[in-house]
């Protein structure tokens, strides 16, 4: 016997198909009292709720970050050398991969900028530690400039449902300009030369590629005829 509407064959003795759940009936062949080839449907187990996974990740990473400092401490002679590195990107990693998930809504406005504001305390730390002098002429404004553009970025594409165009396109010229900050601060903090090289190549590159996303935002006959063939 075989189901009228998906074709699966059924046994003698089902009441209804178990793949589509159509009502089984034929009416040269009586139902067959026995039991069903399948099992029951049972109800799928609940959830794991994810405040009890958040609560033994944040354990896991102060066991972590414990065991890196006590085992410095004990073979640096009471001093913290290497740890501190340790402990500092596993206090970025959950920053960025596990605080999030706290919430019910987190919000992309607090969570992108708080991400940028820990890379630029754990490179603060690292600068302090080696006794550098390139955080504040290169790594704050290098940090600042990308996570003001990522943030904007994010930001704009969450709470906009329209105008994603506008918002790349903008993206593209914003990181054009941004690789020439990144050589002039190299240039300034390192002394390399005196001149750009490299960063015009790109920089020209994405300022193309951003005039591009807004054409194609401003005229609406290429912007469909683009999204019937890409589906953009």
């Amino acid at each position: 016997m075989y189901c009228v509407k998906c074709g699966v064959e059924l046994a003698d003795s089902e009441k209804k198909c178990p793949l589509c759940g159509t009502r089984v009936y034929h009416p040269d062949i009586v139902p067959a009292e026995a039991e069903p080839p399948y099992p029951p449907f049972q109800k799928p187990a609940e959830a794991i709720n994810p405040r009890g996974v958040l609560f033994v990740l944040t354990v896991l990473f102060l066991i972590i970050a414990a065991i890196c400092l006590l085992c410095d401490w004990n073979l640096s002679g009471g001093r913290i050398v290497w740890s501190g590195f340790v402990t500092g990107a596993l206090a970025l990693i959950y920053v960025a991969f596990v605080l999030p998930f706290w919430f019910r809504r987190p919000s992309p406005a607090v969570f992108v900028p708080c991400d940028f504001l820990a890379t630029a305390l754990y490179l603060f730390y690292i600068n302090t530690i080696l006794d550098g002098n390139w955080f504040f002429t290169f790594a704050l404004p290098l940090v600042a400039g990308i996570g003001l553009i990522t943030t904007a970025v994010v930001v704009l594409s969450y709470y906009i449902r329209r105008g994603y165009l506008f918002i790349w396109s903008g993206a593209c010229i914003l990181l054009g300009v941004y690789t020439v900050g990144i050589e002039v601060l190299i240039n300034i903090t390192f002394s390399v030369q005196e001149k750009l090289v490299w960063s015009l190549y790109p920089c020209v590159a994405l300022f193309m590629i951003g005039i591009m996303l807004l054409v194609i935002a401003l005229v609406r006959p290429l912007r469909e005829s683009l999204h019937k063939k890409f589906f953009l």
